[in-house]
Formats: C-alpha cells, sequence, structure tokens
C-alpha cells in the first residue's frame, strides 16, 4: 500500500498547495454573478465557471509536477472509446474542484476543494480547502496514511464519545428522515442534525470533531477520497459498504479488487458507497443501526417472488 513513504509525504505538501491555490481561485469567483449550466435535466447539478477554473488550474499544477501520475476530476468530460478501457495509474489524483456549487452561486460559504490520492485503490493523501472566518479566509485540511491529520499546521481530532450526544451535530442527508429511520435497538440520543450541501464539508467538518459523526448514502469517489481518509487519521472510523457487499465494514481499499484487475476512469468514475464517519465508537453503532423505511415491503416482496417461484417450479413435476 505504501511503497514509497518518501514520495507520499511529498504528495501530502503538494496537495497541500494545490488546495490553497484553488481555494484561492475561487476565492476570486465568491459573491460574483456568473453563467450556471446544468449536468442534468432537473437542474439540481449545477457547473459554473468557478468550478472549471479551480479544476484546470489543479490538472494543470499536476500534469506539470507528477506527469506519470492519473487524474480523475468531476468535470472531466467522460471517458469514451478507446480511453474508456485504458487502467488507471497506480498514483490516481482524485478532484472535486469545488464541492457545494449551490452554496457557491448562492453567496454561502459552506463549500469545499476536495483532494484525494489512491495508490492502487488504496487513499494515501487528503487535502481539503475549507473557507473559514480567519487571516486567509480559509484553511487547509490535510493527511497522509499513518500521518495524523491537520488543519494548516493545527492536528485535529473526531469528537470523542461512546455514544451520540444530543447536543452535538450530525450530518445527514436532505431526505434522510424520507428513506431512513433508526432501528428500534437504537434508542438513545442521535445528535442534532444539519445538511450543509457539501460532502467534502461535512467529512471535514466530522474530522475536526465539529461534527460527531456523518452519514451519507451515494458520494462519488471525489466526494469523499480526501475527507474520509482525513477522518480516519484525525483518529476516527469511516464504515462503508462497497459495491456488492450486504454488511458495514470499515473502509480499506476503495477498489478491493485492483491488485487482480485494475479499474479503468471510466469504471472509477461510476464508483459510489454508502459512508458513516464519526469516531471508532459511534460510527459503526450508527452504522448498524439504519434502516430503509421501505426494507420491509421490499422484503416481503422478495419472499412473495421466493414462493411464486417456487409454486410455478412445483407446478412443473
Amino acid at each position: 500500500m505504501l511503497d514509497n513513504p518518501a514520495l507520499v509525504q511529498e504528495l501530502e505538501t503538494a496537495a497541500v498547495a494545490l488546495a490553497r491555490g484553488a481555494g484561492d481561485v475561487l476565492a476570486g469567483y465568491f459573491g460574483r454573478q456568473m453563467p450556471v449550466q446544468f449536468k442534468d435535466e432537473h437542474q439540481r447539478d449545477p457547473v459554473t465557471p468557478a468550478d472549471q477554473a479551480s479544476q484546470d488550474y489543479l490538472v494543470a499544477e499536476i500534469n506539470r509536477r507528477y506527469p506519470g501520475h492519473g487524474i480523475l476530476g468531476e468535470e472531466d468530460a467522460p471517458e469514451t472509446g478507446a480511453n474508456a478501457d485504458t487502467p488507471a495509474a497506480d498514483y490516481l489524483w482524485v478532484l472535486d474542484p469545488l464541492d457545494g456549487t449551490t452554496n457557491f452561486i448562492n453567496g454561502l460559504p459552506l463549500y469545499a476543494v476536495s483532494i484525494g490520492v489512491l495508490h492502487r485503490g488504496w487513499p494515501v493523501v487528503g487535502a481539503l480547502y475549507v473557507p473559514w472566518p480567519q487571516p486567509g479566509g480559509g484553511f487547509v485540511l490535510h493527511c497522509r496514511r499513518g500521518g495524523g491529520c491537520f488543519a494548516d499546521d493545527q492536528p485535529v481530532s473526531v469528537h470523542q464519545s461512546d455514544q451520540p450526544v444530543n447536543n452535538r451535530l450530525i450530518g445527514l442527508p436532505g431526505s434522510f428522515s424520507h428513506y431512513t429511520r433508526f432501528t428500534r435497538q437504537h434508542r438513545g440520543p442521535v445528535g442534532e442534525p444539519r445538511t450543509t450541501g457539501s460532502i467534502a464539508y461535512e467529512l471535514a467538518m466530522t474530522a475536526c470533531g465539529a461534527m460527531q459523526y456523518s452519514i451519507f448514502w451515494a458520494p462519488r469517489l471525489w466526494d469523499m477520497a480526501g475527507g474520509a481518509l482525513a477522518v480516519q487519521e484525525a483518529g476516527g472510523t469511516v464504515m462503508t459498504r462497497l459495491k456488492g457487499e450486504k454488511r458495514w465494514h470499515p473502509m480499506a481499499s476503495l477498489v478491493p479488487a485492483w491488485e487482480s484487475k485494475p479499474s479503468t476512469l471510466k469504471e472509477l468514475r461510476g464508483w459510489t458507497a454508502p459512508l458513516v464517519a464519526g469516531n471508532r465508537q459511534v460510527a459503526p453503532l450508527i452504522a448498524q443501526n439504519l434502516r430503509s423505511r421501505f426494507w420491509l415491503s421490499s422484503r416481503l416482496q422478495q419472499v412473495g417472488r421466493q414462493v411464486a417461484a417456487l409454486g410455478r417450479g412445483g407446478g412443473k413435476r
């Protein structure tokens, strides 16, 4: 996983500089009127010149510093043709140049630049620029695997408690109450919910201890690669279920099959998995006590199909 610790340390230093530089790029756009386009027909996924300018800066700097590394950016054009089947480079920079675009274009300073570096599917470096009321206008949360987590030069840690605390913040998806519930086994406090509109921002707040835990249903790789590692290096854990898995477990490699078959950029662009991030006691507790509000009806439908299939099989005998 860490076959070159000196290089990984160098990558962390570079990622900090790039996250800060991208934050400066965004600062030049914040509060300004700008054209907005949408990547979906429902107009829920906006993109602006600020997103593109931030990504252009990051891509140019990475190509200049590390021409042999790969890049997966949210604002890249989808991979097509022969390019779609090309395996990703062993070192892959995963970029969200502006996570929280809707907040940004409405003048709400809850957004982040997220940089994650993967080595053969393992997150090894994370750097997130977060706007903050301090000189310079923000800080860079950064980490490398095994090296701890820092806000600029100050170490940070996740909130420590054995159980969720009622008056401490938690990050929830906006649709949480409609689709999800806690099981009856969890009868204690759950926390004070907040929805910020930026996955990377909420992961940064969880790593810093401002949120005691956070839940995400379907983050993309660029949303979470940097922030999830930050939570781990801040003394926490990130519970997940990768594609095809039924049980929650602590996050390890994001692409467990990499050693036998390296992923393509097209495959990685489609990556998604639920996450629960928090400290090592609370995150597993919350993950194990989450249920879909439609779980029972879907289970009954599944049983009904199985019974019907048995009936059809019996009629043929």
